[in-house]
């Protein structure tokens, strides 16, 4: 009976030291990737579909693959980090149409970056985002960065519009909310970080949607 067991544990070792060889090639050991906590929802994706983070004038920064029916993708926000060496001064970053004066709150010497998402189908399968190709989807949130906690308090026309930005230090998601107080003429749009990290890719809607 002792020599069965023995025979057994041998046998047992001799698995467990395969499996351990086989793992040792694989990244990580073998230990699948750990979740990023970052996702971007949309609706169904189309075959050869991707999904890109831009800067406000369009040039892409991280880039990721979506399998065609898929209606969310994880994202790994290390891989845009490097965009903080890009940051501005939280002024020249404000909108066009910004009321001369009307700025105010705890800016400081703060520094902000903007990103934003969009999805792409590869019509010709060239690799590349060609004209024609973004889809009708995007979301007023912005992966945002600050050098430092602040909040900017401004006026922008038209539309008239009165506008907040309050962001934390690091990278975060700033959720966009505006609205339209009933029986005023003057919007109310804020720019705010959020815990939870999901970005919702919608139909495009005007910036002044209710």
């Amino acid at each position: 009976m002792k020599r069965l067991n023995l025979t057994v544990l041998s046998g047992l070792g001799l698995l467990l030291a395969a499996c351990s060889a086989g793992n040792s090639a694989a990244p990580d050991g073998g230990r699948p990737p750990l979740p990023t906590g970052v996702e971007v929802r949309f609706p169904a994706a189309p075959t050869n579909a991707y999904l890109s983070l831009l800067t406000e004038d369009g040039t892409g920064v991280y880039q990721v693959s979506v399998p065609a029916g898929a209606t969310s993708a994880e994202v790994d926000p290390a891989r845009w980090q490097a965009e903080e060496k890009n940051a501005q001064d939280v002024s020249l970053l404000l909108p066009a149409g910004t009321v001369e004066g009307s700025l105010k709150g705890s800016i400081g010497d703060a520094m902000a970056r903007f990103l934003r998402w969009t999805m792409w189908q590869d019509k010709n399968a060239n690799g590349i985002r060609d004209d024609g190709e973004t889809l009708d989807l995007m979301t007023h949130d912005r992966v945002a960065y600050a050098s430092q906690p602040f909040t900017a308090i401004f006026k922008t026309t038209p539309p008239d519009m009165q506008q907040s930005w309050k962001l934390a230090a690091g990278w975060s998601r700033a959720e966009h909310y505006v609205y339209l107080p009933r029986g005023s003429k003057t919007y109310i749009r804020s720019l705010e970080t959020v815990k939870l990290q999901r970005y919702i890719l919608h139909v495009e809607t005007p910036i002044t949607s209710q």
